[in-house]
């Protein structure tokens, strides 16, 4: 369990923290809905009820990351979530192909959503056009996204970083910082078993030392990827979930775990990791949990 010598940055997310000195705020959690298939309204609002439930029960906050795949899912999927997430309440938006970022990005200005908008992601693939909308269209917050694809350690996610591993023209931060991003998360950038996957891990005290900005990753990844694990199909489901309490323990701050159906799993699982490290580091490092946190909830 760590604690960090460099002020760490503490960013409000509309009404949730995210950052700090590890112990002191719960962890983050983002999960999330529409990856495959035409978007279920219906299956994701029962989704989203038990979430908030969830994190009322246990203080755990998680936010819904939407996966928009496809032009036409814009607009319903934008309409669902001013409909059914609470107002006020922050959102992310997860999109692969940049023609989609920048008509959403255009949608969710003339909506007045970006306000309570966490664009994920900003990453090495940025394109001119993307980096013009971002500035025309300004999310509140940005996940980062630290893979190098010349340097898999967490010296190369430093560097892509710092200096785009010179196959940009400036590093991630500052071009995230000159479209006019300040709240930052860094993504450590899980990668494919045999690929120095676990350098995902191992990264995050390395740059939450280094910028003190809040860091995780979505570690499930590695999981899903790790296809040995198909031979067992029981365990396989305790690993996904269990993977993601690496985060918190080596000091990270959220954790991207997946569709939001593993909640009811994953939640618990978080809060009861947060305790630990709470009362470890407010016995060791005198850093004290806030009200909202596991800890204050759970244990009364």
């Amino acid at each position: 369990m760590f604690s960090f010598t460099k002020e760490q940055k503490v960013f409000d997310l509309s009404g949730i923290p995210i950052g700090g000195q590890p112990g002191m705020y719960p962890t983050v959690l983002f999960g999330g809905l529409f990856f495959k298939g035409e978007p279920d309204f219906d299956d994701a609002k029962r989704h989203l009820r038990t979430i908030y439930e969830l994190c009322k029960q246990t203080g755990v906050p998680v936010i819904p990351d939407f996966f928009i795949r496809k032009v036409e899912y814009i607009q319903p999927i934008l309409s669902f979530i001013e409909k059914a997430i609470p107002k006020k309440h922050p959102f992310s938006i997860d999109i692969i192909e940049p023609s989609i970022k920048i008509q959403t990005l255009e949608q969710l200005a003339s909506r007045k959503l970006l306000p309570r908008t966490i664009y994920n992601s900003i990453h090495i693939g940025i394109t001119k056009e993307e980096n013009e909308a971002l500035r025309a269209y300004t999310p509140e917050a940005a996940i980062i996204v630290a893979f190098n694809p010349k340097d898999t350690t967490p010296d190369g996610k430093i560097e892509v970083l710092e200096n785009g591993a010179h196959l940009l023209e400036a590093g991630l931060l500052e071009i995230t910082r000159h479209i006019g991003i300040e709240k930052i998360l860094i993504d450590t950038a899980a990668l494919t078993p045999g690929e120095n996957s676990g350098a995902a891990i191992a990264a995050i005290p390395v740059i939450k030392e280094e910028y003190g900005l809040p860091t995780g990753c979505a570690i499930h990844n590695v999981v899903e990827k790790s296809r040995w694990l198909n031979d067992f199909p029981f365990a396989k489901k305790t690993v996904d979930v269990a993977s993601n309490n690496a985060i918190p323990l080596f000091g990270g701050d959220y954790a991207i775990f997946g569709p939001i159906e593993n909640a009811e799993l994953v939640v618990p699982l978080i809060a009861w990791q947060d305790i630990l490290v709470s009362e470890y580091t407010e016995n060791y490092f005198g850093i004290s949990p806030v009200a909202s946190h596991p800890r204050r909830n759970l244990l009364k």
